[in-house]
């Protein structure tokens, strides 16, 4: 009966051990040539809409509601918390976790192990063992004229966006950064430093407080 209510494109691909929720819509619209593929032990949920050419890999869980663009690949074990947006072609790295009602525009690349939440602009590039709970966005210098051309923002390995900070344009935070709830950036900032307030850069060897003892400083693979 279950098989009633939910909509699988015949040229889907299926492995074994994967379960798809009621409501769910997969790999339309049709596409020529186009058609999902989705990996062994997968449990994708109910009201869930992967669109064609999608490629999920294996052991990959997406919650309730989760939308998934044209085109996109999604790693090993990786998970999608509810009502997630995923555009078209994203890569998502392997282990890494999409939090509840994050949104990842059309074109970004996110590394693996990494905790994904907020918004993610077009074509950002976040790099491994990254958490997010930010905003990601372009810097929209001509308000007059938007044509999604700008460029995005860069997160280098072992980066930390805490709650409702916002990083801005085509700027570059490197790695070992530790970004503050709340902080504003939009200018790059170098390897091993903190972030408060607006544009308040700081190095980790002239902080004083306790974060300055955190074992992510030395944070490796």
């Amino acid at each position: 009966m279950g098989e009633f209510h939910k909509v699988i494109h015949p040229l889907t691909q299926i492995g074994k051990n994967t379960k798809i929720g009621l409501y769910s819509i997969i790999g339309y619209p049709e596409r020529e040539g186009k058609y999902v593929e989705i990996g062994q032990n997968c449990e994708i949920g109910n009201y869930v809409t992967i669109r064609s050419g999608a490629k999920i890999m294996d052991n990959v869980s997406i919650k309730e509601y989760s939308y998934i663009e044209e085109d996109t690949i999604i790693g090993n074990n990786v998970s999608i918390e509810s009502y997630s947006y995923i555009g078209k072609k994203v890569t998502i790295g392997e282990s890494s976790l999409i939090l509840y009602r994050a949104e990842i525009y059309d074109g970004a690349k996110i590394g693996k192990h990494c905790r994904i939440g907020g918004f993610v602009a077009e074509n950002t590039i976040i790099g491994n063992y990254v958490t997010m709970f930010g905003k990601l966005i372009h810097s929209f210098r001509d308000p007059t004229h938007w044509d999604g051309g700008e460029k995005s923002p860069i997160i280098d390995d072992y980066v930390v966006v805490g709650f409702n900070a916002v990083i801005i344009g085509a700027i570059k935070i490197n790695h070992h950064v530790y970004i503050a709830a709340g902080a504003v950036v939009s200018k790059d900032v170098p390897s091993y430093s903190i972030v408060y307030g607006i544009n308040n850069i700081i190095s980790i060897k002239k902080w004083k407080g306790k974060i300055k003892k955190s074992k992510f400083w030395k944070w490796k693979e």
